[in-house]
């Protein structure tokens, strides 16, 4: 017992020590020797003042500790200022916000005609809402939104806090000016369209479904197109660049957005839709659609400078390159060129000598399925081309274009008669 009451004589005598020579200008928070110190446990308002703060920001309490350091240093008193002033600026978040949003509607008012703000109403919109704001706003329960007046009087919605409301307010209706009504809560909410049925979960969806009923295209491309929407210019300018981001891991076609991959790789699905008339299994409904307009003649794309139609847009968009002087799709092997890239490919398969086109008859093998279909009359004895004025048939086009010049003194093209023929 007498060798730990020595033990802890000393150890009293070494406190006694450090504090009366070594911690006196310690900083209790950085434990860094400082010339400039505030001391936290003496009876000035600044020291109640400075463990208040600490308190309030990290719920951390100090006492006073004999042989612990009482001061703080200047830079630690700093950092402590910059928490505290951070931590106000959040917790008076709302009450400033309702305070700026006064002034951004005040402003508004000022910049726009009477009839405008008499429409629309800004400032009996403010006035409704900002009274109910304090510092200590928060959410409340769905069950308690109506009953606490958070209800937008012109759409509808219902929104959680007045803060939000405030805010609904002014970017939907005073910015965007719209007036359609909302339904619903939550996941069932719907925006709908004053002008027609249309109707989006989505606000922004909604905002720009409206600007094809206004006319306003904001999103322009350096070409001079404009979009209603920022996702569509930003795939239209994809078309400007050369770069292919989307590969098939199939065939290895490659496209510049996304959704042209995937409508792409029903090529490689098998047959989901049969045609009512022939039978032919299509594999998309789009490929479907654009077979019956063949069965009935339906051309809704015209080339401006031949007057040909077509049944698709992307038949019409080849054909153009026809007229074109320039061949932009060029062979790195022979330096061939050609309009379209479906052309490069039949061209390269005679570099390869690819020919897996095979028929089941006689083995012969060709380089696309049109030569294959073509070889197969032989066999079948087919004569699909019709003359149009005599009752003789032939097995391939250029028989019958030979035939109406040279019998009938007619310079024309299968091409040209052959709907005619059809009908």
């Amino acid at each position: 017992m007498d060798l730990l009451k020595k033990k802890f004589h000393i150890q009293m005598d070494v406190f006694n020590y450090l504090s009366k020579n070594e911690i006196i200008n310690i900083c209790r928070i950085c434990l860094k020797k400082a010339h400039h110190v505030k001391n936290l446990f003496s009876e000035q308002e600044e020291s109640k003042s400075i463990l208040i703060k600490i308190h309030t920001c990290f719920q951390i309490i100090l006492n006073f500790e004999k042989y612990f350091p009482s001061v703080i240093c200047e830079k630690c008193l700093d950092e402590l200022n910059i928490a505290y002033d951070f931590r106000q600026k959040c917790v008076t978040f709302e009450k400033r916000f309702s305070n700026f949003y006064k002034q951004l509607s005040g402003k508004y008012n000022d910049n726009n005609d009477s009839n405008e703000v008499e429409e629309i109403k800004t400032e009996k919109v403010i006035e409704e809402t900002l009274p109910s704001v304090s510092d200590k706003q928060t959410d409340v329960p769905v069950a308690n939104l109506i009953q606490n007046k958070s209800r937008c009087t012109i759409c509808n919605k219902v929104l959680k806090t007045q803060t939000s409301l405030i805010k609904h307010k002014y970017s939907m209706h005073i910015r965007r000016k719209h007036l359609g009504k909302v339904t619903g809560f939550g996941a069932d909410r719907r925006y709908h369209c004053p002008k027609c049925l249309y109707s989006t979960p989505h606000s922004q969806t909604l905002v720009n479904h409206m600007r094809r009923h206004n006319g306003d295209r904001p999103y322009h491309c350096e070409c001079g197109k404009s979009f209603t929407q920022s996702s569509s210019l930003t795939a239209h300018r994809k078309t400007h660049s050369d770069t292919t981001n989307y590969t098939c891991a199939m065939c290895g076609k490659q496209f510049k957005h996304a959704f042209s991959l995937k409508k792409h790789l029903d090529v490689h699905g098998t047959g989901k839709y049969s045609c009512d008339l022939c039978h032919k299994q299509l594999k998309s409904r789009q490929s479907l659609q654009d077979h019956m307009y063949r069965h009935y003649n339906i051309r809704n794309y015209n080339c401006e400078d031949c007057g040909d139609t077509f049944v698709t847009c992307s038949e019409l968009i080849n054909h153009k390159k026809k007229h074109s002087n320039i061949k932009k799709v060029e062979c790195h092997l022979c330096g061939y060129k050609t309009h379209t890239k479906k052309n490069l490919i039949i061209h390269l398969k005679r570099h390869a000598g690819d020919k897996s086109c095979k028929c089941d008859n006689c083995h012969m093998s060709f380089f696309t399925n049109g030569d294959l279909q073509r070889h197969k009359r032989v066999h079948t004895r087919e004569k699909p081309f019709p003359c149009p004025t005599c009752a003789q048939r032939f097995t391939h086009s250029t028989s019958l274009n030979k035939h109406m010049k040279s019998v009938h003194g007619i310079n024309s093209k299968w091409a040209d008669i052959k709907f005619k023929v059809r009908k």
